[in-house]
């Protein structure tokens, strides 16, 4: 018969690699971020970390020699692609070398940059929703992207560009809030209408918020208003999934109200209460970050 495995001894070569993995997967760990990094590069004082969070702290320190943050050393802002401590990541988290929190994070941190480079081939190649999504994504700071408006107001052009009703009402909220390009509100008030007329409800209640208001050189006109407000029952949602579209729309936030809602729609006719029941779901679902003047 073959001699018994020692199993208190296996466990305890077992802690021990485990051990040993635990400790060099912590040199790897970025000091700013506390996770593994994704895009991992080392940097003049020896130290690997994730990219964008060492390139913020290079730029809260304008002056060609920065401290570290690790050892307050002075260092230069020369940074080199990891790329074997990438690899190496890769490897230990597929393999489940790597598990827990850390590992997960790093998990969605590489679909999400998958995500990315797939929407951005789309959007290289015409495709405006996902020039929109973009957009967002930078506008926001989410899928791993670093938040950058003018990179935001860049995607909504080109979408805008192609006639597309979001990338005009996107566009047009860039204009007139000066995210990634110099305010103008006439050229916001143009797209708006131009968005509008292609049957965005989100144009429609921006107009009418802006009327209602006096905003954006608009005088306040009750009237205009109302007229918008009722355009919206006659929009068509061009996707089914009205998920899909909340997720592009509510960072840019519509700044209707259920108060504005209530007042111009204070009609007794079924037509009107129609009407008002409609801009009320449509306020639940995007008066969920208000459009910031």
């Amino acid at each position: 018969m073959p001699p018994k495995r020692n199993s208190y001894g296996y466990q305890e070569v077992n802690k021990r690699y485990r051990q040993a993995i635990d400790d060099a997967v912590e040199e790897y760990v970025c000091p700013i971020t506390a996770e593994l990094p994704v895009d991992p590069v080392t940097a003049e004082d020896g130290r690997c970390y994730e990219r964008y969070a060492i390139e913020e702290w290079f730029s809260r320190q304008p002056q060609p020699q920065v401290k570290s943050p690790v050892t307050n050393e002075p260092m230069g802002k020369r940074l080199l692609p990891a790329v074997q401590v990438r690899n190496s990541l890769k490897r230990l988290v597929e393999s489940g070398a790597i598990s827990g929190s850390k590992a997960d994070a790093w998990k969605k941190a590489m679909a999400e940059e998958a995500e990315v480079a797939a929407l951005r081939v789309r959007a290289e190649g015409g495709d405006a929703s996902a020039m929109n999504y973009l957009g967002h994504a930078y506008r926001v700071g989410e899928r791993g992207l670093k938040k950058d408006l003018a990179q935001a107001f860049t995607w909504f052009k080109r979408a805008a560009d192609l006639k597309d009703a979001l990338g005009l009402t996107n566009c047009a909220v860039c204009y007139v809030n000066r995210w990634g390009v110099g305010r103008s509100d006439t050229r916001g008030l143009i797209m708006l209408g131009a968005a509008a007329t292609l049957g965005s409800e989100h144009a429609c209640a921006i107009l009418a918020e802006a009327n209602a208001k006096g905003l954006w050189g608009l005088e306040q006109n009750p009237q205009e208003a109302t007229r918008w407000y009722r355009e919206m029952q006659k929009c068509d949602y061009r996707d089914s999934d009205l998920r899909e579209k909340a997720a592009a729309w509510s960072p840019l936030g519509c700044a209707t109200t259920h108060k504005h809602a209530t007042h111009f729609f204070a009609s007794s006719s079924l037509h009107a209460l129609f009407s008002h029941v409609r801009v009320l779901i449509y306020l639940a679902v995007f008066d969920l970050l208000p459009l910031s003047l």
